[in-house]
């Protein structure tokens, strides 16, 4: 062990040109290095941090993400929008599932005005709905003989 750091655990050590006076000097200026330490080790934790969260497959989240309710008097559905891991990345997917049939109804996916999928109970499975889609879905319920339209108000 040398003798320098056993003259600053005594206090008795001369920074730069001024020699340290007495224990409280020595108290002070052992917390700044302490303290200087400690904000070099919480920055490089943060740039650690940060390097780790950029580099990491993160998923992008839907603005319209989530169960989408709707329907009529005789005809429901959950319009469903979630996040998937699919193909090595996240990307959105839809699904549209009927709720209650109390009549005749038939329930549609469509995607830029052009039907994906329709059916009058059976649920839709996911579909893809990426760069190019903008995927609606919709109700029909002619139960009544006077068609009743519905959409789910969101498309994406």
């Amino acid at each position: 062990m040398s003798e320098k750091p056993l003259a600053l655990a005594l206090g008795r050590c001369e920074c730069g040109s001024a020699r340290l006076a007495g224990r409280a000097d020595f108290e002070r200026d052992r917390f700044m290095l302490s303290r200087r330490t400690s904000l070099k080790s919480a920055i490089v934790a943060l740039g650690v941090g940060a390097a780790i969260t950029l580099s990491s497959p993160t998923p992008a989240f839907a603005a319209n993400e989530g169960d989408h309710w709707f329907g009529t008097a005789h005809c429901t559905a959950d319009h469903k929008i979630e996040l998937h891991y699919v193909n090595g990345g996240w990307h959105d997917e839809v699904e549209l599932n009927p709720t209650y049939v109390g009549g005749y109804c038939k329930f549609v996916l469509n995607d830029n005005g052009l039907v994906l999928w329709d059916s009058t109970g059976a649920g839709s499975g996911w579909w893809p709905d990426g760069p190019g889609h903008y995927i609606c879905a919709f109700v029909d319920d002619t139960t009544t003989g006077t068609p009743v339209y519905a959409s789910s108000d969101v498309c994406n």
